[in-house]
C-alpha cells in the first residue's frame, strides 16, 4: 500500500502516511470506512496564495522601512542595501514558488542559486573584494549543479533511490574538497584542513547506501524505515 500523495510505501494499519501526513485511503477497506483522504493530492491542490501574498507584503514593508530609516539617517542607503536585498533573496527562495500551483523544483533550485548569486556579487562589489569569480561564483555553480540533478533524479526516477541518494553523498563529499581547492585559491588557506573529515563521514554514508542497494533485504528495511 502507498501513499496517494508522495508514493511512500506503508506499513499495515496506518492511518495516514508518517512522511506528508496525508490520511491513508486503503480501496480494500471496509465499506462503512471512508474510502478517500480528507484532503487531496498535492498535484490537485491550489497555489498557496494567502502564504504568497502575506510573504510579499511582509518584505515590502521591511524593504521600506529600511529605506526610510537609512535616508533619514545617512541620506543615502548604506547598509540597507544587504538588507534590502536579503529580503529579496528570501522571497525569492520563500515566497516565490508560493505563487505557482506546481512549483518545479528544476526551476526554482536554478533561480534560487541565481538569487544567491546576485546577493554575493553585490556584497562583493561594496566591499571591494576579489573573491567572487574565483571563489563565490564556481562555488555556487557547483551547487546549483549538484542541487538541480539531485531533484531531477528523485523527480524523475521512481526506483533507484539507495543509488541516488548514495552517489549525491558521495558527490557531496567531492564537493566540500572543491570548496576548500576555491578557497585556498581565493584566500591563501592550507588545503585539506576540514574537507577530509566531512569527505570521509559523506563517503562512508554514500558507500553504506550503494551496497544496501544492491541488497534486496538491507534495501527494504531502508524503504520500511526511511522512506527511500
Amino acid at each position: 500500500m502507498y501513499c496517494v500523495k508522495c508514493g511512500v510505501r506503508l506499513q499495515e494499519g496506518v492511518k495516514e502516511c508518517p512522511l506528508c501526513q496525508t490520511p491513508v485511503w486503503n480501496p480494500e477497506g471496509p465499506a462503512a470506512e471512508k474510502s478517500y483522504p480528507d484532503r487531496l493530492p498535492g498535484q490537485y491542490r491550489q497555489s498557496d496564495l494567502p502564504g504568497a501574498i502575506a510573504l510579499t507584503v511582509l518584505c515590502l514593508v521591511a524593504s521600506l522601512v529600511t529605506l526610510i530609516v537609512c535616508m533619514k539617517l545617512y541620506g543615502e542607503l548604506r547598509w540597507g542595501g544587504y538588507v534590502i536585498l536579503g529580503i529579496a533573496l528570501f522571497y525569492v527562495v520563500a515566497a516565490l514558488p508560493r505563487w505557482f500551483r506546481h512549483p518545479l523544483g528544476e526551476v526554482f533550485v536554478p533561480v534560487d542559486h541565481g538569487a544567491a548569486a546576485l546577493y554575493l556579487l553585490y556584497i562583493c562589489l561594496k566591499t571591494g573584494g576579489h573573491w567572487y569569480l574565483s571563489f563565490a561564483l564556481p562555488v555556487i555553480l557547483s551547487s546549483c549543479l549538484l542541487s538541480t540533478a539531485m531533484v531531477c533524479l528523485l523527480k524523475y526516477l521512481k526506483k533507484g533511490r539507495c543509488f541516488i541518494f548514495g552517489g549525491f553523498l558521495l558527490l557531496l563529499g567531492g564537493f566540500t574538497v572543491l570548496v576548500e581547492f576555491f578557497e585556498h585559491i581565493s584566500f591563501g588557506t592550507q588545503m585539506f584542513r576540514w574537507s577530509l573529515y566531512s569527505l570521509s563521514c559523506l563517503a562512508i554514508a554514500g558507500i553504506f547506501l550503494l551496497l544496501a542497494g544492491m541488497i534486496p533485504t538491507l534495501r527494504h528495511v531502508l524503504e520500511k524505515n526511511f522512506f527511500f
